[in-house]
This record gives structure tokens, C-alpha cells and sequence, in this order.
């Protein structure tokens, strides 16, 4: 599925889009699988040390981490963020379905950045609330001009009141706003006196759909109301032609970038090839690869752009 030039412009014009009927049941199950067989592993682990009363196999996939973080957090916490990297994920990351939608805004040659993220918004659990931020504050200033596309993937109905994303439209052609460390301490946030004053819209993305983000497109969530999960995915691509960090078994390199360049525009974690015309021997295409990529990375600093 490849986006419309009407779509295109809107993206450009917005800085983001709201895709329906991206994906079907058969491309996102494998990813509640995977989430599932981490929650029965985690879930037994903390049984059998006599720190959760019992699994809670029988709820379903909307609520059962919800019943289980009200006895403990560990479960949450093994799986939020980007702690997963299973075949699920990986046929996600990789899902040409959705490469077709990237490679409309950023060209044939895709990198996947591994700073994908996995987002549990557990009714009534706090750390679920998401400031107003930009991606390109954790990025490298660098990269503040160029586009990695932010792709938004709901595992449920994201509904207003189960903590769907608002967005400021049309701010994305300015700087990168100041940003501090969120009182939460888990999140950057656009400092208070550096705040945007735009239009904010609230974008709910029903399931199979996805949100499609600008690097520089303002954007928050905020309370989950309902008794339902808000499960979704964020995932980030990039054009070849910026700093990566991805090692080719060609030995292909960047060359073009100056001396100043960062070695990748998130370089904590790993980016990889996802789709190359010029280099199609050095995509990405086993799970196993992908895996000891999140395994063996060696992490590496982002800038101190914030004074932290």
C-alpha cells in the first residue's frame, strides 16, 4: 500500500497522516503472540518466586496486564519499551505493507532504527501518560532537518479515552524546541517556556490503521480511561543516506556524510537495512540477525544537546 500523492502532501503539509486499513489480522497477530508468550514466561516466573497470586491466563489480551500490574509492575517493565525482539516484532518492522507507506516519504533505500518501542498504556498506571515532546529531542542534532518517519501501530482501537496521541500540526518546519527531563524521569518533555503555541488535534487510529509522525512533529498522549489496554507500537525509518550505525556484510559505508557527522541518528541502539534496490544482499532478512543485532550492540551516547 503506497500512499496517494494527495497523501503525501498532507504529511508534508501536517506533518502527519492518519493510514486506515494498513494491516490486517494475519500482520499484527504475531506480534500479541509474541507480547503474550513473554506475559505467561514473566508472569510464571513471578508465581513460582511468590510475587504475583497467579498468571491471570484466562483474561484476554485487552486486560490481562492490567489485572497482573496491580499485584506488580516487573511484568510491565518486561516488556515496555524495546525489550522485545522476537519474530513478531521483526515481521512488524519488516512488514512490506508497510515499507510500501515509508518508502513513499523517504525513498527506496530503508533504514529501520531498533529504537522501536512497545507501549502497554495500563489503565490507572502513570509512566502510560506521555508529555509533549518531539522524536528529534532524543535524536542527534544532526539529523534535526532531515525525516525519520515515525510510524505509530495501535494493537487495539485507539480511542480518545483509551490515550490515543495528540499532535500539533503544522509546527514541524521549525527548530527542534527546547526539551528537559520530564519530572517522571522516563520521558524528555518541550520545556514550558520553549512550548509551540499551535493547534492541537486529537488523532484516534482504529485498529489495522497507523499514525505516520514527522521527527519534528509535537506530539503527546495522555490518560487511559477505559478498561482496555492501549497496546501499540512506534516504529522509526530513515533514508540510507543519513548517518546509520547499520553494519553491511558488503562493507558498504555511508562515505558521502562530513567528518561531523554522528555515527547514527539514535546511536544507543541498532539500525538495520529494510529495503535497498542498490544493496539488496545486505538487507536485513533473518530473525536470528535482527536479534543479535539488539543482543551484541554496543551502546553509544547521544549528544548532550539539553545540558544533561
Amino acid at each position: 500500500m503506497r500512499l496517494a500523492e494527495t497523501q503525501t502532501a498532507e504529511f508534508h503539509r501536517e506533518g502527519y497522516l492518519v493510514v486506515e486499513e494498513v494491516f490486517g489480522p494475519e500482520d499484527l497477530q504475531p506480534v500479541r503472540h509474541e507480547i503474550t508468550r513473554a506475559i505467561d514466561r514473566n508472569a510464571a516466573q513471578l508465581v513460582e518466586a511468590g510475587e504475583l497470586s497467579r498468571t491471570y491466563a484466562e483474561e484476554p489480551f485487552d486486560t490481562r496486564l492490567t489485572r497482573i500490574t496491580a499485584e506488580t509492575d516487573k511484568v510491565y517493565w518486561s516488556l515496555a519499551s524495546g525489550k522485545l525482539h522476537g519474530t513478531g516484532i521483526f515481521k512488524l518492522l519488516t512488514n512490506p505493507k508497510l515499507l510500501d507507506l515509508v518508502e513513499t516519504l523517504v525513498g527506496p533505500e530503508i533504514i529501520a532504527s531498533s529504537a522501536y518501542r512497545l507501549r502497554p498504556k495500563v489503565p490507572g498506571f502513570a509512566h502510560g501518560v506521555v508529555p509533549w515532546h518531539q522524536d528529534s529531542g532524543y535524536f542527534e542534532p544532526y539529523c534535526d532537518k532531515a525525516l525519520i518517519v515515525t510510524v505509530w501501530i495501535p494493537l487495539v482501537d485507539a480511542t480518545p479515552e483509551r490515550g490515543c496521541l495528540s499532535v500539533m500540526p503544522r509546527v514541524h518546519g521549525s527548530d527542534v524546541y527546547r526539551h528537559h527531563r520530564h519530572e517522571s524521569g522516563k520521558y524528555l518533555a518541550i520545556a514550558e517556556d520553549a512550548f509551540p503555541n499551535g493547534e492541537v488535534v486529537v488523532t484516534p487510529v482504529p485498529l489495522g490503521g497507523a499514525l505516520l509522525l514527522s521527527n519534528r512533529t509535537p506530539h503527546c498522549s495522555g490518560d487511559n480511561v477505559t478498561d482496555v489496554i492501549r497496546w501499540s507500537m512506534d516504529l522509526r525509518y530513515q533514508s540510507a543516506d543519513l548517518p546509520t550505525n547499520h553494519h553491511a556484510p558488503s562493507g558498504w559505508a555511508n562515505d558521502d556524510l562530513p567528518p561531523d557527522a554522528p555515527i547514527a541518528c539514535y546511536p544507543p541502539e541498532a539500525d538495520f537495512l529494510v529495503r535497498s534496490r542498490q544493496r539488496p544482499h545486505d538487507v536485513v532478512r533473518r530473525w536470528r540477525d535482527f536479534r543479535d543485532l539488539r543482543v551484541n550492540h554496543q551502546r553509544m551516547p547521544v549528544s548532550r544537546r539539553w545540558g544533561e
